[in-house]
């Protein structure tokens, strides 16, 4: 990440060209043309506005007040027609991006939860912050990338333009134009490269200090608990300064860039007059065209310094389309397995069978489960065990989060079936969008979503929080327990054949533990728990026990 290489220039087009290939390419490259176009325009009305600047100040200099006049009225016609082809411009520009940055995310997304690749990317752990990529870093490259993109045909129209506008003054203007530029341009570039890793490392740095503290924030309770506020504040503290450490990097290197640059900046602007000079002092140009040789030898310099003018929105840029670039080849990556080898297969039958199935870790480090085989032939089964013997390990298995190992496994279309984590999720949003995550039966009533609440034991959550209509931060407002027995209600709302309860009444009195199970088989055929056989062996018609080193026994 030291330098701008080949792979920034491969990563912008994989990400760049798919957008005007789209099902959007019709609007995107008309808008496209129509930005161009207007480009077009703007340059070509700069240059006429330059011969007006010229005969305004060689009017202004031999005293001609009619000449004075005249492009005066000129000038303020120029104004007046430059004035919306700017204003739209920059309209359209943004409507672009807009329009890009819309078709990107939507494509990130897709590719971020098709296949599951959200969960595997996070079980991979090679891409940091992936919700910063997916929202600040497609902003930040598609409005860019139109920036630079517009800026590089700008600036090639306004060379090709006012290249001539100087070979007409002087030929040597020119060639001291084409060799101030291609040396500063050098020189920032080899002063400068240390910035585009600094700058991709402050991207991170800064993801991970925000990531910290809304860490921090989700488990506001549990640290309060611990009483640990000094060692959170440490780590907090850790990311802030490894940040700014970075960030004060940036700042020096940006000093000793500025160095160079402010000099190069300063030197531009006398030396067009040094070299139009000598020829105004030998008569051989008019005074105007010592001032319109300062504005068409800017615009020249201009055009051919983008690498001395920005090299650090450059370098943040680079860093950008190698994040983003990055993120999109993990996600490609996220639908392979995590490592070689043999895969668990999955087949679709009428009950839940595993056949000689061998369970590995996602990276195949350790041995889980070893040649487990069972057949589910009655109505619910019971997984139990020391923690870390792999009862979870079986549900993800059986789901197809986990793929590594042997064996084979039967089980009922997942689209039928229901798994009920002992953390459950809590959705964004009202009360009543809580109950019917994931429900497909719509326009139920309110007293069938209260009496449902009623049979979880929750009647008295609905009227301590407002009603179903009432949106709060539900991870902190419930407790797990409260979580847990809302999660049950969605599963009698939803109703599936088979449902998987990984420890899901863990947080819970055994008093309403007992009524919840007792209601299961009014709702479901058939459902699969992991737990405590102590409690829930009553429950279930089949238990696996498993021992904790590969081992099992199945009754």
């Amino acid at each position: 990440m030291t330098r701008i290489d080949r792979g920034v220039v491969r990563r912008f087009f994989s990400l760049a060209l798919p957008f005007f290939r789209s099902e959007l390419r019709v609007q995107s490259l008309s808008l496209l043309v129509l930005v161009l176009s207007l480009s077009l325009s703007i340059n070509g009305i700069g240059v006429i506005m330059s011969y007006i600047g010229r005969d305004f100040m060689t009017a202004l200099q031999t005293k001609d007040v009619n000449l004075f006049q005249a492009k005066l009225f000129q000038y303020i016609g120029a104004f007046v027609v430059a004035t919306p082809f700017v204003v739209f411009y920059r309209y359209t520009e943004a409507r672009l991006g807009l329009l890009w940055r819309r078709w990107l995310s939507h494509r990130m997304l897709a590719s971020y939860f098709a296949n599951r690749a959200y969960y595997r990317l996070n079980l991979r752990g090679d891409i940091d912050n992936p919700d910063q990529r997916i929202e600040e870093d497609v902003r930040s490259f598609c409005g860019d990338s139109l920036r630079y993109s517009l800026t590089l045909f700008n600036s090639s129209v306004q060379f090709l333009l006012y290249v001539y506008v100087l070979w007409s003054i002087s030929w040597k203007l020119v060639i001291a134009a084409g060799s101030y530029a291609i040396i500063g341009s050098l020189v920032t570039y080899l002063l400068g490269r240390p910035l585009v890793g600094l700058n991709f490392a402050q991207l991170k740095k800064e993801a991970d200090y925000r990531y910290k503290l809304i860490n921090i924030r989700d488990s506001a309770e549990s640290i309060a608990f611990y009483g640990r506020e000094l060692q959170e504040f440490t780590r907090t503290r850790q990311r802030l300064k490894s940040a700014l450490n970075n960030l004060l990097q940036i700042i020096n290197w940006n000093r000793n860039l500025g160095f160079f640059t402010q000099g190069y900046n300063y030197l531009l602007t006398i030396l067009p007059t040094v070299i139009v000079a000598p020829l105004f002092f030998d008569g051989q140009v008019e005074f105007g065209a010592v001032v319109q040789a300062g504005v068409a030898f800017g615009f020249v310099i201009n055009a051919l310094s983008i690498v001395v003018n920005d090299f650090q929105g450059l370098s943040v840029y680079a860093a950008v389309i190698n994040r983003l670039g990055s993120f999109s080849e993990a996600v490609n990556r996220a639908h392979e397995p995590l490592s070689p080898g043999q895969l668990i297969q999955t087949k679709i039958g009428p009950n839940l069978e595993l056949s000689h199935v061998t369970i590995l870790t996602p990276r195949r480090e350790q041995v889980l489960v070893k040649d487990l085989s069972f057949k589910m032939e009655k109505r619910s089964l019971l997984i139990t065990g020391p923690s870390g013997s792999g009862k979870s390990s079986i549900l993800r298995a059986i789901a197809g989060l986990w793929d590594s190992g042997t064996g084979t496994i039967i089980r009922p279309d997942l689209q039928n079936a229901l798994f009920l984590p002992q953390r459950p999720y809590m959705v964004l949003g009202s009360l009543r969008s809580q109950l019917l995550y994931g429900v497909r039966c719509k326009g139920l009533l309110d007293r069938e979503l209260i009496a449902i609440l009623e049979k979880v034991r929750l009647g008295e959550m609905f009227r301590r929080v407002g009603g179903l209509d009432a949106e709060l931060d539900w991870p902190n407002v419930l407790g797990t327990g409260e979580q847990q027995r809302l999660s049950f209600a969605r599963l009698l709302l939803i109703k599936p054949k088979l449902v998987f309860l990984d420890e899901a009444t863990t947080a819970m009195d055994q008093s309403i533990e007992q009524v919840l199970y007792e209601l299961l088989p009014n709702y479901v055929e058939q459902y699969v728990s992991t737990g405590d056989s102590a409690s829930l062996a009553k429950h279930h018609d089949h238990i696996l026990t498993l021992s904790g080193d590969g081992s099992w026994h199945f009754e």
